[in-house]
């Protein structure tokens, strides 16, 4: 997402010139009761010879460079806080670029899963890393559906889980108490356990938006060895996201090779939907779903553009503070002068 400046602004910029023209005016009063005697003021004959004066004119000299100096800080203090007053701001537009491929990432969580749960979330990882701009989502199932995260397109939240998960299926197996915990009800009957139709049906239904032209994979991962009986079968589950119009790629546990049926039923599935297949550990194996997940058509959503307001005071501040700057130095000027002048009148 590329963020577009509109350039800066005033939140009220009706601010401006009335403060402008309380400072014209302050300043207006200020001059007129400037030159008008104080009250009690006694009048001096031959003042001019005191004018003449080397010391004096030194002394009207430093007082016009100390008020023209204050006169210019006071100004800037005031600028400064009229544009402050009037609240600048920084329009920013961007274009949603809103990619339509939805990926769920459907992990075997039953027993006989537990050695190679691990290594199937850090694939599942190396998958995430080659997405861009996808919604990826996590269920875990065995004889229960789970959704540990549903469809996101935040990739930092999406990797923190993966990790997570691969350390509660990487600390002891199923006699851990991270797994245990981690896969507490996905299992409700023992003697139905691993149903991998069951598992992608599930799977399938996590997808949302179905109102939407989006593109749909998931990437399964089991080892194909069920214990008792399910709703569905793997060719009814495939055949059911084939009809959602979700492609499936799979990814066969290792020891799921020395079942050759298993494997066959499995790898015929998931190429039935138009998807892949590969061995856990195959070089390539994560990198071949990628670059099918890539395949995908993905069809960009007309969104309205996001707009974002931000304040921008650095101009204001930065004014404000060089007048008020201003002040404090001449404020110090003033009153070392007025030091010095103290001493040299004390002095013998």
């Amino acid at each position: 997402m590329t963020w577009n400046s509109g350039g800066s602004e005033f939140r009220w910029p009706w601010m401006l010139p009335v403060l402008v023209l309380l400072v014209v005016g302050l300043l207006v009063w200020w001059a007129r009761t400037r030159g008008r005697p104080p009250a009690g003021a006694a009048y001096v004959a031959h003042a001019d010879r005191l004018r003449s004066l080397p010391r004096y004119q030194a002394l009207v000299r430093r007082q016009v460079i100390l008020g023209t100096c204050l006169t210019l800080a006071a100004l800037l203090t005031c600028a400064g806080a009229i544009v402050l007053s009037g609240r600048v701001q920084e329009r920013q537009t961007s274009l949603q670029d809103d990619r339509t491929r939805d990926i769920m990432l459907c992990l075997d969580a039953s027993g006989s899963m537990a050695e190679v749960d691990a290594q199937v979330l850090r694939e599942f990882r190396t998958i995430v890393d080659g997405l861009q701009g996808e919604r990826v989502g996590l269920t875990i199932w065995s004889g229960v559906a789970i959704t540990v995260f549903p469809l996101t397109d935040d990739y930092d939240f999406v990797v923190e889980q993966l990790t997570e998960a691969e350390a509660a299926f990487g600390t002891g197996g199923i006699y851990s108490d991270a797994y245990a915990i981690y896969t507490a009800g996905t299992v409700v009957d023992w003697s139905v356990q691993s149903q991998l139709g069951d598992g992608l049906a599930s799977c399938v239904q996590r997808f949302d938006r179905k109102d939407e032209d989006r593109s749909r994979a998931i990437v399964l991962a089991s080892d194909n060895e069920p214990i008792g009986e399910g709703i569905f079968d793997l060719a009814g589950a495939a055949e059911f996201a084939a009809d959602e119009d979700v492609v499936v790629h799979g990814i066969a546990a290792p020891l799921t090779a020395d079942r050759p049926s298993a494997l066959r039923l499995f790898d015929d599935a998931v190429t039935s939907t138009g998807g892949t297949f590969a061995l856990l550990g195959e070089d390539g194996s994560a990198a071949a779903v990628v670059e099918a997940i890539g395949d995908l058509e993905a069809t960009k959503i007309d969104k309205p553009p996001l707009v974002q307001v931000l304040d921008r005071p650095a101009l204001g501040t930065t004014i404000t503070g060089i007048g008020l700057g201003g002040l404090v130095a001449v404020w110090i000027a003033e009153a070392v002068i007025a030091l010095r002048g103290r001493r040299r009148e004390d002095a013998p």
